[in-house]
């Protein structure tokens, strides 16, 4: 693999941990999970978080997928390469990620994402072995189920949406007392209960929302997808506006709507797959530029440490947050928690850059290296 385009990976992988934080540290600093958020930041930063909903919420997390399947089809090239055996050593990769996700989801972040890429991870790397068009043709059907099987009947049941309503009031008063006191027990209890919610979610909605996904990151490796977008500048960057727009207008029906469950669902299941598609085309495109990859240099370093990254940027937000901590749920507005999350990540970038000059892995990606070969 060219260094160009290992760079444009690394980089975009950092790029994507930013949107992640801003999108997690909302549900460290508020009870994001039961709530509808259009409602509750209405007289507070109502606007900004419009904006946030637009062009951060449910966008980056499908380009972390996005590379998680690539990642899964180059290790797979690099084995054939190597005379590795790949199934024995991606299994028991996936099997690390899942049991740290696990203990990442219980006991520090119930909306832990890495447990979700493990399990789906174990039906993604079938497509591995397999023509790109397998790849193209499983996606294309799983977001068709996804649309006529779930999305659909939440659309033409709105009604149910009044007694979900209803159901996040009465949780709202006991979840705000959890995470502002000082229990841990209560909070690895709360962290329980909705990780546990989340896995469900995942294991009957995930192989037709987020696997698919995986699966265009492998087909996108497995076609050279990104060196297309190099050779072909003019038709990706009308291509990327086209989609993003697209994406944008979808992700519209939530604020126009007010952010009732099917609006949502619309726009972050479709709407955001869409716009994060747009940014990893514009992504790409920028990084043909000498200056822009002078500015976007410093993305690949954190991109590098991206596991590290991840978990450090949830125990960084429970002590800030939570009760265990400073204790400023729920207390700060959305213009200033954003703001941390700027300074939060520009000091991993600039902590990134100096580990990296000392040593060639993150400690957790050390610890994974070696779970997966085994050396």
């Amino acid at each position: 693999m060219s260094k160009q385009r290992i760079f444009s990976i690394d980089a975009l992988r950092g790029f994507s941990l930013l949107g992640i934080l801003m999108m997690n540290i909302l549900t460290f600093a508020y009870p994001y999970q039961i709530i509808n958020p259009f409602e509750f930041f209405q007289h507070q930063d109502g606007a900004l978080f419009k904006i946030s909903s637009l062009f951060i919420v449910a966008s980056f997390y499908p380009i972390f997928a996005f590379l998680f399947g690539y990642g899964l089809s180059m290790m797979y090239q690099n084995s054939i390469e190597k005379g590795l055996d790949y199934y024995p050593m991606i299994i028991r990769r996936l099997s690390f990620l899942l049991l740290l996700g696990v203990i990442h989801g219980i006991f520090i972040f119930y909306g832990d994402i890495l447990a979700t890429y493990a399990l789906l991870g174990f039906i993604a790397i079938i497509f591995v072995k397999l023509k790109p068009q397998y790849s193209l043709v499983a996606l294309s059907i799983g977001f068709s189920i996804l649309i006529l099987l779930y999305i659909l009947p939440v659309v033409l049941l709105q009604d149910v949406t009044q007694v979900e309503n209803f159901v996040g009031i009465q949780e709202l008063e006991r979840v705000n007392n959890i995470l502002a006191s000082a229990d841990y027990l209560s909070i690895v209890g709360f962290n329980l209960k909705y990780f546990g919610l989340n896995i469900s979610n995942i294991i009957f909605v995930g192989p037709f929302s987020i696997l698919p996904i995986m699966l265009f990151g492998i087909y996108a490796q497995q076609t050279n997808w990104l060196n297309k977008i190099r050779n072909h500048k003019n038709l990706y960057t009308v291509i990327g506006l086209v989609i993003f727009v697209l994406g944008l207008a979808i992700k519209m029906i939530q604020i126009i709507l007010e952010g009732s469950m099917s609006s949502q669902l619309i726009s972050q299941m479709i709407g955001g797959p869409i716009v994060a598609l747009s940014y990893i085309i514009f992504f790409v495109l920028l990084c043909e530029s000498a200056t822009a990859r002078k500015i976007l240099n410093p993305l690949q370093y954190i991109g590098k440490l991206s596991l590290t990254t991840y978990i450090s940027q949830s125990v960084i937000c429970i002590i800030i947050f939570y009760g265990i901590g400073f204790n400023y749920y729920g207390k700060l507005p959305v213009f200033t928690i954003y703001t941390m999350s700027i300074v939060i990540y520009a000091v991993q970038l600039l902590l990134s850059y100096l580990y990296l000059k000392r040593f060639k892995q993150g400690p957790l990606e050390k610890l994974w290296r070696k779970v997966t070969y085994l050396k």
